[in-house]
């Protein structure tokens, strides 16, 4: 299984009369779209990368940049790992999830749902990046773990709060959970 790559880099840009030295720190996932790049940065991030605002306008003229990074620690300092609904979930046999805040040196490389008329726990998908779905979810309250990869090793963490029953799509729901 594939785990879901999250994690935080520092990107530099190559243009020294243009760059911002520190340059700027993103959170990553594995999932992206476009031609032989390495990273699609948000409009915020991209802008972040010049020393000025002239010089993030330069910088776009670019198109494409080198850059130089590094893994940093992902920190959402007292931030819980949020589950939100996708949109795709407006369907009542499906169900798709989006993990944010997943924070630290940490890799989620499972999620399962427990059904209670199975007594079982029974995995999700993974779809792409931090998103999981599951066909013909159970009624009633939903139970999700996660399966981590962090310093200490392969383990599984139960979030404190289910997602409600009433769950709707576009919706987010805190889990509780803070991976440390």
């Amino acid at each position: 299984m594939v785990p879901v790559m999250v994690m935080g880099l520092q990107v530099k840009c190559k243009v020294p009369k243009l760059c911002n030295v520190n340059g700027v720190t993103v959170v990553a996932t594995d999932y992206g779209q476009g031609d032989r790049t390495d990273f699609i940065l948000s409009p915020r991030a991209f802008n972040s990368l010049g020393v000025s605002p002239d010089a993030s306008k330069e910088l776009k003229k670019y198109g494409t940049l080198d850059i130089a990074y590094k893994r940093v620690p992902c920190t959402y300092p007292g931030r819980n790992i949020v589950v939100k609904v996708q949109e795709s979930s407006s369907n009542p046999g499906y169900f798709a999830v989006v993990l944010q805040n997943l924070g630290g040196s940490y890799d989620v490389t499972n999620v399962e749902l427990w059904e209670d008329s199975r007594k079982q726990w029974s995995p999700l998908r993974r779809v792409y990046g931090a998103v999981f779905d599951y066909a013909n979810p159970p009624k009633g309250q939903l139970f999700l773990r996660f399966q981590v990869i962090g310093c200490y090793g392969t383990y599984w963490q139960i979030p404190k709060k289910p997602i409600p029953a009433d769950w709707k799509p576009k919706m987010t729901y805190d889990t509780g959970l803070q991976l440390k």
